[in-house]
């Protein structure tokens, strides 16, 4: 077996380390439904003692070198002599050592996120650093970098600091900070890393921890400075039923100063945090008249924001309860968390307008997209649920299903008509320029082993329909806890290059010898994630390149990888392709 060398020395079990924390960053992020490649590095500056590098580098795969980190701590200086901060005087020396030690320490650490993101190649990838903590003789960073894209389409506010204290400005955000301060508590211990974890929480711990603290955060941009209990309040509040009846209701949470707010009921005597039951039955009268009014600390009435709130402010935000167990916070209409039974995500309860449109242009190349886009949205605004299908032959399908569905005369619905109509049960029927030809449709369809036995019959009866002989058709299908699924699930069109130049990136890893199995093993994860796509000559010359990957690691170092092998799929043809 091949005996580990560690160039770059920091301490013993670096590699192990920044590996685990790779592959339990990986699961916290997927946790709350967020898909970015998250990747750590750690970056050792030297401290103390005669080494042949004063800065190493543990990072897996050779993207960055230390040569590129050289200036870090001069722009480190620089930003701290910028700082106000850095003027600062503390009288008792201990302290004023201590707080100026921590500002430079974080002022590396930002140098670091801002020299790793202007380097060629990496304008694609976000850098978030902690403070270093001290590991022999090296003072180590831990950075975590993700695909900006990714990051750029989570759901967040402007805010990202309040009166000198850090503010998430997403749940993202909230558990990236989370992550870095467990694993930097875990460079304290010694030999870290050894045990092969580093978190030291499970995927849902840290994203509950982070939504604690990200409530206690945006509770400082209303004015409260105390809400550490705000999110156990908010999970009890949507688990307590009033009279058999489950969880609903709006909280605002505001100060009871802010001008934006329109108080319509003042309590002489507010209901303390603590007091759920009280809360929980007042939320009974949260409606299109007023809200409920929480400043953090009390319930102090009823009210709501006004239309000439200044949004940019961000000092006004809206916890909703949706149904049982489940609540969603939100600032001026844009959805940042969901929580249900206690367990944070990111908001996924959004119409995929690109899919949808793609599958316009797929099914009805002559279709109205701009139209039924339009009625798409127009369902998602119903009160228990929706479904929409626009059929290839809407007419014919109207008539064959009419014994169980109102025909109408073909016309063109409002958005607004689009909704009331989904108020009652079953679809409503368009075709694909938007007319109108039945409402009320109750969809047939023969089960054929497909579907999913944990959702509700909209979603089944859905896919039984279109799994039978129908004309093309979509099914725009809301269910009543907020869900939507957008049905046939069919795989996007791709570039042929898109997938000749993954083939290509592994093949190339795959034959470098010795190789980086870091590198390799990420882009077989690319060629994985396109394997609907992969013709049969690109499925052996991928097989036989991870076969002899896998037994040079075995002849190397006594261990491979199992992996299963590729195979075209039968329903890939030429519509697949831009």
């Amino acid at each position: 077996m091949a005996k580990r060398y560690i160039d770059q020395f920091m301490w013993g079990y670096q590699d192990i380390f920044r590996s685990s924390l790779n592959t339990e960053m990986s699961s916290t992020l997927k946790a709350i439904g967020f898909e970015g490649d998250p990747r750590v590095i750690l970056v050792g500056f030297q401290i103390a003692g005669e080494h042949a590098h004063s800065i190493c580098l543990e990072q897996g795969e050779a993207r960055y070198r230390a040569a590129d980190l050289e200036n870090v701590q001069q722009l480190a200086n620089q930003k701290y002599d910028q700082d106000p901060d850095s003027r600062s005087f503390h009288r008792d020396q201990r302290l004023h050592e201590s707080f100026h030690a921590g500002l430079r320490n974080r002022k590396r650490a930002e140098a670091l996120e801002e020299t790793l993101g202007a380097l060629p190649g990496e304008e694609h990838r976000v850098f978030f650093a902690w403070n270093s903590v001290r590991v022999g003789d090296y003072a180590v960073h831990i950075v975590i970098s993700v695909d900006r894209h990714a990051v750029d389409a989570v759901p967040r506010i402007k805010t990202t600091k309040r009166d000198g204290l850090r503010i998430h400005p997403s749940l993202f955000h909230a558990v990236i900070w989370e992550a870095l301060g467990l694993s930097a508590r875990s460079l304290h211990l010694p030999e870290a890393g050894a045990d092969l974890r580093v978190l030291g929480a499970s995927p849902g711990e840290v994203a509950r921890t982070a939504t604690e603290a990200m409530l206690h955060a945006l509770l400082y941009c209303v004015g409260y400075w105390f809400g550490s209990d705000a999110h156990l309040l908010m999970n009890s509040l949507s688990a307590l039923p009033y009279e058999g009846r489950e969880g609903s209701g709006r909280l605002i949470l505001a100060n009871s100063g802010n001008p934006a707010i329109d108080v319509k009921v003042t309590i002489s005597d507010p209901i303390g945090a603590r007091n759920m039951l009280a809360i929980r039955k007042i939320l009974e009268a949260s409606g299109p008249e007023a809200d409920v009014l929480f400043d953090g600390e009390n319930v102090y009435g009823l009210g709501l924001v006004k239309s000439n709130y200044i949004p940019e402010t961000e000092t006004v935000f809206l916890v909703t309860f949706t149904s049982r167990g489940t609540w969603e916070l939100s600032h001026a209409g844009l959805t940042l968390l969901t929580v249900k039974d206690g367990v944070p995500t990111l908001p996924t309860y959004v119409l995929d307008e690109r899919y949808f449109v793609d599958l316009v242009e797929r099914l009805f190349p002559h279709g109205d997209k701009g139209v039924l886009l339009e009625a798409a949205r127009a369902a998602g605004e119903h009160r228990h649920g929706a479904m929409l299908v626009i059929s290839a032959d809407a007419a014919g399908e109207a008539k064959r299903l009419s014994p169980q569905c109102w025909s109408v005369q073909p016309a063109r619905p409002s958005p607004q008509l689009i909704t009331q109509l989904t108020d009652m049960d079953g679809a409503v029927l368009l075709d694909p320029h938007g007319r109108c030809h039945a409402i009320g449709v109750i969809l047939d369809g023969t089960a054929r082993g497909e579907g999913d036995p944990a959702r509700g019959s909209r979603l089944n009866n859905a896919v039984r329909y279109l799994g039978s002989d129908v004309p093309p058709a979509i099914v725009v299908a809301y269910s009543a806890d907020g869900g939507i699924d957008i049905l046939p699930r069919l795989h996007p069109r791709k570039h042929k290059r898109e997938i000749e130049d993954a083939v290509a990136a592994f093949l190339k890893l795959a034959a470098h010898r010795p190789p980086n199995f870091e590198s390799a093993y990420r882009a077989w994860d690319a060629v994985k994630s396109l394997a609907f796509y992969l013709s049969q000559p690109q499925c052996d010359s991928l097989n036989q390149a991870r076969n002899a990957l896998e037994e040079w690691r075995m002849k190397s170092n006594g261990m491979s990888v199992g992996e299963v092998l590729l195979e075209p799929n039968l329903a890939m043809n030429d519509s697949y392709w831009i």
